[in-house]
């Protein structure tokens, strides 16, 4: 999985753009910013949203390609992202940690997922919030007519 996303970050273009997910961008505005985490942010166009926006930012992703694109994106908007590269198991971060936590569009091996849920219910901090936008079941529809929507390839993921 770490090299589909590594091929997927290395092409000098941003594979989904600088911009946020609108709907991210939208949540997020809502809130006093706090600390955040981002699992799976990628190229890092909605940490480095979060950052702009005075949140204090934890970012994680499998692709070290994405990280350097993060990387990237941060400081051409001169801004301080705390990124690492592994999955939520690789790494450690205490309890009751992050105001919110934003998965958008992740995608988690059906294996994981519920000792992932659980994790970051630990991570949050009491009345912290989850950000979350997915892809349904119709999705892999939209994907056959045209591929280039991205996401899952198939319903487990």
């Amino acid at each position: 999985m770490r090299e589909f996303w590594d091929n997927r970050y290395a092409d000098v273009d941003f594979a989904y753009g600088e911009a946020p997910n609108e709907y991210f961008k939208e949540q997020l505005f809502k809130l006093t910013p706090g600390k955040i985490l981002l699992p799976g942010d990628g190229e890092g166009r909605n940490s480095v949203c979060a950052a702009r926006s005075g949140w204090e930012v934890d970012a994680f992703d499998i692709s070290r390609e994405g990280k350097k694109k993060a990387d990237q994106l941060a400081e051409k908007h001169k801004l301080s992202i705390n990124y690492q590269v592994g999955a939520l198991e690789d790494l450690t971060y205490p309890p009751n940690t992050f105001d919110v936590i934003a998965l958008i569009f992740t995608h988690f091996d059906p294996k994981i997922r519920a000792q992932y849920r659980k994790e970051f219910i630990r991570l949050l901090k009491p009345g912290g919030l989850i950000i979350s936008e997915s892809f349904s079941k119709k999705h892999l529809a939209l994907n056959s007519k045209n591929p280039k929507v991205g996401g899952p390839k198939r319903l487990s993921f």
